[in-house]
Parts: structure tokens; sequence; C-alpha cells
């Protein structure tokens, strides 16, 4: 995510450099048991300065977290193949005709002794993601997501229809599953065609008559209503819910990293499994639906507008957004000519214009670090949602009380790091957090990097007070975005750099992003492509920083 008030993406950061649980550590309990008083003073300090060095801020913020206080933010090569994926024809929207009836339950026998946890009914309902297993799924990879939806943020209900395109992968498949929670289906085709299917725990099971064969191409529709269940996942403690949200009848935003997507759309819910996407959202008159990619076409009728979008690049589910309200279209390009468009709140135009007047020269100085920039366009829409913002492909969600420059160049770096290349499993999330945190700092600290010194030895020693007693490499799921995250995994980061030395350093994530581009990569194909661009091994080193 981005910053949690600091960069989750979902960004919490309670203070300048924040998502952070730091308040429930040692360091906050340690400080302020041994002199409140001094945690008075600093507040006060902090909020008379108005000149003092982004060094001593560093310090002073991290001191801030500990005293359960926030501060004022402050603002702070190989070619890339980065041409579109061929689109798959869009599926044409659905007439509802017959209506698929739901299977019979294929419930699992019973158990012959209370020890024995009977198996599954169904094949391939995990991708194979051994830190959370009951996500993504096997037997086929899809190629476009085309949804086609009907919002209201006065009404909390999804009215859709879901057309998705794929071909399967493996031998005599009979099934095929899809990551999806609550709703009501009232129509589920296969190419066109009525197919059995069952709900099983939190998947859409489909099961035609007849196998699946290796290689055979598919079209699954699915219709369905309802309003969206509301649940906390086991990853985002900080959240009640994660999905799709209706905020005060004026507003939808959506947050789904790293499980939240199948709470409002049926989908293959992994990383492992990128397609493209269409849009095509109904909203009533004077308000703007906005999604990933370009916007291809809007049509306004007396009461209601269709605004479609497609984005023809891969793309995990938990990066796919639908965001609806009332925003300010802001269009630019960065000096080296890359489309930037936003979406701004009214009375949010200054403060974005300030946290963005470097964005063209930031997300160019970016692409000479680590290759061309991926995507057809880059920006933001400022959104109605308390202290987090997600780096949604191509169109970052910025939450309202989260507009600055850290949060930007975070959300920005995540283009590369994590959406480009994607995780290969969630356990690795340093290498997206703490990365996008550290090429944040190098933005800040570009033209002195001296200060970038000074700066990530206060954060490594601010990592070792914070005293998380896992490993870097294998947090615990509720620990997923915890301040280890962010800002341990940047010290690795810069410890790496370090270690390399620039020119390598540099060279491996130019040859990391153009060999994974578009895709996935494990924490051991990171460590590969780096140790062939430093010419030794790095086994001991990455085994001492990740676990």
């Amino acid at each position: 995510m981005g910053v949690v008030g600091w960069p989750i993406d979902f960004l919490l950061l309670p203070a300048q450099y924040g998502e952070m649980e730091m308040k429930k550590q040692a360091f906050k309990a340690k400080i302020k048991k041994n002199n409140p008083q001094a945690c008075g003073e600093l507040i006060n300090l902090v909020e008379r300065s108005r000149t003092i060095t982004q060094i001593a801020q560093i310090f002073l913020l991290l001191l801030l977290v500990a005293c359960g206080e926030t501060a004022a933010p402050t603002t702070t090569p190989t070619p890339i193949q980065n041409t579109p994926i061929s689109q798959t024809v869009a599926t044409p929207t659905l007439v509802l005709t017959e209506t698929a009836v739901p299977s019979t339950s294929l419930s699992a026998s019973p158990s012959p002794t209370p020890q024995v946890t009977p198996p599954p009914p169904f094949a391939g309902l995990s991708i194979g993601d051994p830190y959370a297993p009951e996500l993504g799924n096997t037997g086929y990879d899809v190629a476009e997501y085309e949804l086609i939806m009907a919002l209201d943020p006065a009404v909390e209900n999804i009215d859709a229809t879901v057309h998705i395109s794929g071909v399967v992968t493996g031998p005599a498949v009979e099934t095929l599953s899809l990551d999806f929670v609550g709703f009501t289906e009232t129509e589920v085709l296969l190419d066109m065609r009525p197919v059995a299917y069952t709900r099983f725990e939190d998947k859409l099971i489909i099961e035609p008559s007849l196998s699946f064969t290796e290689g055979q191409t598919f079209t699954i529709s699915i219709t369905y209503a309802g309003n969206p269940v509301e649940r906390p996942s086991r990853y985002v403690g900080f959240a009640a819910s994660v999905g799709m949200s209706f905020v005060d009848g004026e507003s939808i935003y959506v947050l789904s990293e790293p499980d939240g997507s199948r709470y409002w759309f049926p989908n293959n819910d992994h990383p492992r499994d990128k397609a493209t996407y269409r849009f095509e959202i109904t909203v009533p008159v004077g308000l703007t639906a906005v999604a990933n990619g370009l916007l291809i076409d809007q049509i306004d009728g007396e009461t209601i507008s269709t605004f479609i979008w497609e984005h023809d690049f891969p793309m995990a589910s938990y990066l796919a957004t639908v965001v609806v309200g009332e925003f300010e279209r802001q269009e630019e390009v960065s000096p080296d000519g890359i489309l930037l468009r936003h979406y701004v709140n009214e009375g949010a135009q200054a403060e974005f214009a300030a946290a963005t007047a470097e964005l063209g020269e930031a997300i160019d100085w970016m692409s000479d670090l680590f290759g061309p920039y991926p995507y057809e366009a880059f920006g933001f829409v400022t959104a109605d949602v308390s202290s987090v913002s997600l780096e949604t492909q191509t169109m970052v969600l910025l939450a309202d009380n989260m507009i600055g420059q850290t949060t930007v160049m975070h959300e920005l770096a995540h283009m590369w790091f994590g959406n480009w290349v994607s995780l290969d499993s969630w356990q690795q999330m340093w290498r997206n957090e703490g990365f996008a945190t550290y090429v944040q700092l190098m933005w800040e600290n570009r033209n002195d990097p001296e200060e970038l010194e000074l700066a990530m030895a206060a954060i490594e020693s601010a990592v070792e007070e914070n005293g998380d007693d896992f490993p870097l490499g294998d947090p615990p799921p509720a620990k997923l975005f915890s301040f280890n995250t962010y800002f341990g995994g940047a010290v690795f980061v810069h410890a790496l750099r370090q270690e390399m030395g620039d020119e390598a350093f540099f060279s491996g994530l130019q040859t990391y992003f153009a060999t994974y581009g578009g895709g996935t990569a494990s924490d051991d194909e990171f460590q590969a492509v780096m140790e062939a661009a430093h010419g030794q091994s790095l086994d001991a080193f990455f085994a001492e920083w990740l676990e």
C-alpha cells in the first residue's frame, strides 16, 4: 500500500514517515514513560518550527510517533517492454435470458475420525501462495476482465456484470474457481450459455458438463447484485474492511490490497494472474466514474452518465480501481511526454498542485533509474477516505488528508515496485514497501547524498528500537504492513546498494524490470538478478537481512 498515514499504499502515516504500529512498540513506551514532559515540549517545538532541516524533522517525527502524537506533514537502462498487450475483444453487454441454476452442494464426505480434516471437494482452489493459501486459483489464466457496473453513492449496492476471458492451462480441468465474496448471482454463463455453478466458502465454482481441455479459451459472464460484504482482512488490521466503500451517500472508492478485490467483483485474486481491464461504469448524472488506464468514452443521458475506461497492460486484481464522485480533471505531460491526468476534489486543488508540482520531473527521473515508465498514463484521484492511499495502477487513490509530496513520490515509485513487477508471494511485502519508501527518500535527498545517509541512519535506529521479533522476509499476516515492512525494508535496500555499489545496483534493477516486467518475481529471482549484476553471491547478505 501506500502510506498508512504512512505510505499501505494503504498509506496510513500517523507522522510524515508513518503506517506504523510504532505507537504500540517499546520505543513509544520508553520515551513517554521516562519523560512525558519532554513529549509535550517536543510537540510544541514542531508546531513552532518552520525552518528545521529535513534530518531534524526525521528525528523529531520519529520521537513524536513514540509520544503517540501526529505531526503536520511536510512536503516531502535496459528498456522495458511497454507495448500494450493485444486486447481481447470485449464481450457484448449481457441481455438477461436464461438463468443458470446453481448445482447441488458437493460438500466433502464426513471424515471418519475427528482428527482428520477432509479435503476440499474441488481442485484448484488456491494459486499456491503458502502465505495466503485462500487466495487465487489454478487451472486457467485470465486474459481480460470487463466490468460493467451501475453504481450510485446514495444506494449502497453493486449491480454488475463481469466478463472474464481466459485460457485453460491444465489438461482435463473439471471446474474453474473464482474468488468471490457475497452478492447474489442472477446469471452465470460460459461462452454465452448457462452453466452450472456453486458457491463454496469464498469461491464461485464453474461446473461445465464436459471437462475443459488444455489451451481451451473461454468467457465466463457473471451477473450479480447486492450490498458489499464488510469483513476485516487478516492482513489489514488498521481498516474495518477491504473492497468497495460507499461514503456518506456522496462518493465511492476501492481499497483492495491484498485480498479485497473479491469483495466487489469475481476474479482470480492474486498477482500471479494478471490481466488487462475494461470498465463500463454508469453513475448518476453530475458524478464522474474514474478507473485504471485511459478514459475512452463518456456517454451522457438525462439522468445517468457512463464512463468507459480501458487499461491494456497487465494488472493484478488488487490494483483495479473504481472511484465515483465530483472531480475536477487536470491534465498535463511530463517533460519526456508521459501523460499525467488527475481527478481532484473541490477545495483540494491548491494543496494538490503544490504536492504534484515536481511530478513530471520525478516520473522522468525514476524512468532514467529503473527503465521507461511502463504504462500509458499516470495520475491521482483524491478521495474522502481517512489516512489511506493505494497505488492503484495508473490512477492512484490519494486520501484527502494525505495530499503531500511524500505520499505522491511513494505511490509513484510503486508503479515499478509492486505494479510492473508484482510479488510472487505476499510474504515478500518488503520488496514493495521497502523500495517505495527508499525511492521516496532518494528523491527527497537527490541533491544531497550526505543527507540521505543521515536520514537512513536515523531510520535504522528507529527500526532497531521498534523491536519487531519476526524476520523481514516472513512477517506475520497481521504485521504485513508494519513499520518494519516499510522502514526495515528501506534500510535493507540501502544496505544492498552499499554492498553492491551504485553501478551494479541500478544496473541490476533495470535488468530486474526488463526481465520480470508485466509479471511477478520472487525474492529468490530478485536475488539472482542482483547477484548477476554484482558478480558474486549475495546468499549470506540476503539471509542476514530477510531470515
